[in-house]
């Protein structure tokens, strides 16, 4: 069936708030080396993988992997299936068909690449549940006539709107139509991962805890000030985060006495029962410790994947 190449699209900005999602921990690896290990696996050879956000650190990242790399310097307001064209023309002169694979569904099983792999189709698009996912299969020819479609349904309305036959592979494998599209998706992935036996990924656990010749601040105080804003009751703060009443306000005066100024307003009884609120001295100390811890964590998976950039596992 002559050479397959592959085209992994991972140009776009991942999901507000979280990780770079190539770089997530996979397994032994990371999303991004587990998929191109996979392909490999299957001798699947010449690979482009298409970067934009976050297009060095990548690329860094896959540097050892024989991968070949095109930027797409426009991804902020460019679809995924522009990464796939620009793809699909790089690699075209070189392999027979052609491999489309997003970058963020690493659940994709080894036995669907190679079922895949084995059908000589023009079009062939793997399909769980009765709706079609990744990858897809195109021969070279096709895969540069869908290139020339304008559409707004990317490559699957490109695919059917072609009239060519497509052969849909139906398969048990859920990976197929599984992206990691938020946080709580990355970790409903990686439990069923684990559940159907291939591993349950390393991960570093960063908390930022601030000092003044002791911890003055951690995580339960930034909770508990978050809770108090929300009710504006340090009582009630105190009851959903199940400390006692004494212990939350020795919390909050600890605080205040290192900053030397209130970060909480109070104020007693009248009509609405007393109350209190963060100072602009409160959110600001709120904010910077959110915005540090999350910068701290997103950094601690970048080490992570540097240093177990390998894996663990001996070959």
């Amino acid at each position: 069936m002559g050479r397959t190449g592959a085209v992994i699209p991972a140009a776009g900005v991942s999901y507000h708030g979280d990780a770079f999602r190539p770089l997530l921990p996979f397994e032994d690896t990371t999303v991004a080396r587990h998929l191109v290990s996979l392909l490999k696996r299957e001798g699947v050879d010449p690979i482009v993988v298409v970067t934009g956000y976050r297009a060095a650190e990548l690329e860094e990242h896959l540097a050892q992997t024989g991968v070949l790399f095109l930027r797409n310097e426009a991804y902020e307001t460019t679809k995924m299936f522009d990464s796939v064209r620009m793809g699909i023309r790089t690699i075209a002169g070189a392999c027979d068909r052609i491999l489309v694979i997003p970058a963020d569904m690493p659940a994709i099983q080894p036995q669907t690449i190679h079922q895949i792999l084995r059908i000589g189709s023009q079009i062939v698009r793997t399909v769980y549940g009765g709706k079609p996912g990744h990858p897809v299969l195109l021969r070279t020819d096709i895969a540069l006539q869908l290139c020339g479609y304008e559409g707004e349904r990317g490559l699957r309305g490109a695919m059917e709107s072609s009239g060519i036959d497509i052969t849909d592979l139906t398969v048990d494998d859920k990976g197929v139509s599984w992206d990691i599209d938020s946080q709580e998706e990355y970790q409903k992935m990686i439990h069923w991962n684990f559940r159907r036996g291939n591993g349950y990924p390393i991960r570093p656990d960063i908390h930022v805890r601030l000092t003044a010749g002791e911890v003055f601040f951690e995580r339960e105080t930034a909770g508990l000030l978050e809770s108090v804003e929300r009710t504006g009751s340090i009582q009630e703060a105190c009851l959903q985060m199940d400390l006692s009443y004494s212990k939350g306000r020795a919390m909050i005066r600890k605080v205040e006495k290192q900053l030397g100024c209130r970060i909480l307003e109070r104020w007693a009884g009248g009509s609405g029962g007393g109350g209190a609120h963060l100072t602009q001295e409160g959110k600001n100390l709120l904010r910077g410790y959110r915005a540090m811890q999350e910068q701290v964590q997103n950094d601690s998976i970048r080490a992570f994947s540097e240093c177990f950039a390998e894996g663990m596992k001996h070959s």
